[in-house]
């Protein structure tokens, strides 16, 4: 077997395996796939099968069997059954491959591996068909799929849960003012029983919010202090009991102190000493606080620190600082209208209905629903992409963190009735990843790079368009899908076919239209229903935005190549205008034969390499002096077709000129015909770089 590099974005993305990396074991699964179809297997046994017949790794097998229905040629339905439109066959389905991974964006260093890894692929299937395969076409179309597809769904106003968070959020948000993002990351946090480090100047409400994060929570008992390098264990986990000390057992009387607590509030938390900070570590971690012989389970729910700086690097606070879930800033007030609030002393007081505090009974819930929300695909492939940037950026993220951060994702999206995650909480993430306030917008601008929409998959009607010159577009509704056994030989029917694919690719252009409209729609609901994201940046817009230019690029090109096949003079002029223009080189400049199309608007000269250039006189002749003009050939749109197609022979349009320019006129159109690789059908426009 070849060695075959993996290809960023083709067969591995993030670092993580995608698609096989030999091209020959791309056309053996696939082999497997179809085999399957016909054998009526689900997906556990065309995996082991796959994974049997290419002993390559389970990963990589999956994800091409997954890839499967980006073809439109086949799909997995409910059941896990492998259903396969009866006109493909494993060519056809290497073709399709072929041009997905040719739309793929891979780095520059990769583009021609990934290139010749698309074309051995499509090589390769046509040797294993020539050789006889036991996959036949049945002649019965796919069924079609369920129209539409999984959006996220919003949970009704009746979940009381939800409706009494938002009701806390709002009544924090008229006390503390641009503070919206830090109520709702700081109280998240508490709900998935995680830790929130609050870092800025004095005077910026610290204490004031844990708190008001405190009084959120029903009958919770409250424990604040200011630490010091002085402060001694009996100021936050109680005295020594002395009754204990003359029964030999040392314990602490808790009452009152952290261990006891449900919010807790550490100011100046990094500057506490060792024997502090070594005890801290076990209670918030693991909920236990140890002391003598007794091992007491503490009711804390979080732990609010609070700095006016970041530990010291040297002092071996590492791992309390990583205890820290969500890290917020906490600026001072940066507009007029919220300095004079507080300086007027216009904010009202803290008034949360007793109803609307949260129970033990309501966290125990929500903490079970956590556990049922799922990771859609898109989700999956955006957290594992973060996590490469992580590690390449040393960002410094624990697998510890990691695990504890999607815990509070699915806090979030069960907090808000959703039953999976969706994109748009990655941006959660923003508090919890960065290493110190110093690289938060690194942080925010990679998040933001993974948010764009997946409601149109990334690059399929470029594939489809690629597929579109082989007159292979996939099925689309109701229009006629055949494939190019039933044609005949004449261009005209080869013309006819290519419209009808054309048609098809349109049709395809206008679902994915709607569905970027549905997948806009869906995520301005999100967000608009959301209760973690304060504000949604532009930046996820950006996205829709910019596939919308896209698809308008797409759709123009469409429209300009459907006008260059609405008829003969049309086409005529298109396949003309395919021909590259002249360049300037020692052999086979200038024209030497004048081609006119009259119906088609048509007046061009010809080069020897089979060029186009502006028509002008040439001294063709030996003789000093002696000026001839280049010799013309003019043609019908009918006959000049015919001609491209083949079926017209060269030698009849040479007997039209004269026979000192016969020779060039020959090697010129030969030349020609090789550019139009003998099709009178005109080739689809390029379309621009994504």
């Amino acid at each position: 077997m070849a060695s075959w590099p993996d290809i960023p974005g083709v067969t591995a993305v993030a670092g993580r395996p995608r698609l096989p990396r030999a091209p020959d074991s791309v056309v053996q699964v696939l082999s497997v796939a179809l085999d399957s179809s016909v054998d009526g297997l689900g997906w556990a046994e065309v995996v082991e099968r796959a994974v049997r017949a290419t002993r390559i790794e389970r990963g990589r097998v999956e994800g091409l069997l997954a890839w499967l229905p980006s073809s439109r040629m086949v799909r997995w339905d409910a059941g896990g059954a492998l259903l396969v439109d009866g006109r493909t066959d494993l060519v056809d389905l290497a073709i399709r491959y072929t041009a997905w991974v040719s739309t793929q964006p891979v780095p520059k260093e990769f583009a021609d591996s990934s290139r010749a890894y698309a074309v051995r692929v499509t090589e390769l299937a046509a040797e294993v068909a020539q050789k006889g395969q036991r996959y036949q076409r049945s002649g019965l179309p796919l069924p079609s799929p369920v129209a539409g597809t999984a959006q996220v769904v919003v949970a009704g106003s009746g979940l009381p849960l939800r409706e009494r968070l938002r009701a806390l959020l709002s009544g924090l948000d008229r006390v503390f003012l641009e503070r919206r993002t830090h109520t709702r990351a700081a109280l998240l946090a508490l709900l998935s029983a995680h830790h929130v480090l609050l870092l800025g100047p004095p005077g910026t409400a610290k204490s004031m919010l844990a708190r008001a994060l405190c009084t959120c929570f029903d009958d919770a008992a409250y424990f604040e202090y200011l630490l010091s390098r002085f402060t001694h264990p009996d100021e936050l986990f109680g005295p020594v009991s002395i009754p204990g000390l003359k029964e030999e057992d040392y314990r602490r009387l808790t009452e009152g102190f952290l261990p006891r607590a449900h919010i807790a509030f550490l100011d100046e938390i990094f500057k506490a000493n060792s024997a502090i900070l070594n005890s801290l570590l076990t209670l918030v971690n693991e909920r236990t606080f140890h002391h003598g012989r007794h091992r007491d389970v503490v009711p804390l729910i979080g732990l609010v620190g609070a700095s006016n700086e970041l530990p010291d690097p040297d002092g071996g606070l590492d791992a309390l600082y990583d205890r820290f879930l969500v890290r917020l800033t906490v600026p001072p007030l940066g507009t007029p209208e919220a300095f004079l609030a507080v300086a007027t002393g216009r904010i009202p007081a803290l008034d949360l209905a007793p109803a609307l505090r949260l129970r033990p009974d309501d966290l125990r819930d929500l903490r079970a629903a956590a556990d049922a929300v799922e990771l859609p695909p898109d989700v999956q492939d955006a957290l594992v992409a973060l996590w490469q940037s992580a590690r390449e950026k040393d960002w410094r993220v624990s697998d510890r963190r990691w695990r504890h951060a999607v815990q509070m994702l699915k806090i979030a999206a069960a907090a808000d009735g959703r039953n999976s995650l969706a994109r748009i909480d990655l941006l959660l993430l923003e508090y919890v990843l960065p290493p110190d306030p110093d690289r938060a917008a690194e942080v925010r601008d990679v998040v933001l790079e993974h948010l764009g929409t997946t409601a149109v998959p990334e690059h399929d009607l470029r594939a489809q368009w690629l597929l579109l010159e082989a007159d292979r577009v996939a099925p689309a509704g109701d229009l006629a899908f055949r494939t190019e056994d039933s044609l005949g030989p004449t261009w005209a029917e080869r013309m006819a076919f290519r419209r009808e694919n054309l048609l098809r690719f349109l049709a395809l252009h206008e679902e994915a239209v709607e569905r970027l409209a549905r997948d806009r729609s869906a995520v301005e609901e999100l967000t608009e229903h959301h209760t973690w994201i304060a504000d949604l940046p532009a930046q996820v817009l950006a996205s829709h935005i910019e596939a919308s230019r896209d698809l308008a690029h797409i759709l123009s090109q469409a429209l300009a190549y459907r006008d260059s096949l609405a008829n003969e003079a049309a086409a005529a002029k298109a396949l003309v205008e395919q021909l590259p223009m002249t360049q300037r080189r020692v052999y086979g400049h200038g024209a030497v034969l004048a081609l006119l199309v009259p119906e088609a608007g048509v007046r061009v000269g010809i080069t020897l390499a089979g060029e186009r250039e502006e028509l002008a006189r040439r001294t063709v002749g030996e003789a000093p002096g002696e000026r001839l003009e280049v010799p013309e050939l003019t043609l019908s749109a009918e006959r000049w077709l015919d001609w491209a197609s083949g079926s017209l022979e060269t030698d009849l349009l040479v007997r039209a000129v004269p026979a000192w320019a016969s020779r060039n006129v020959g090697t010129a159109l030969a030349s020609v015909r090789r550019s139009l690789r003998q099709t009178a059908v005109p080739a689809p426009p390029p379309l621009r770089a994504p």
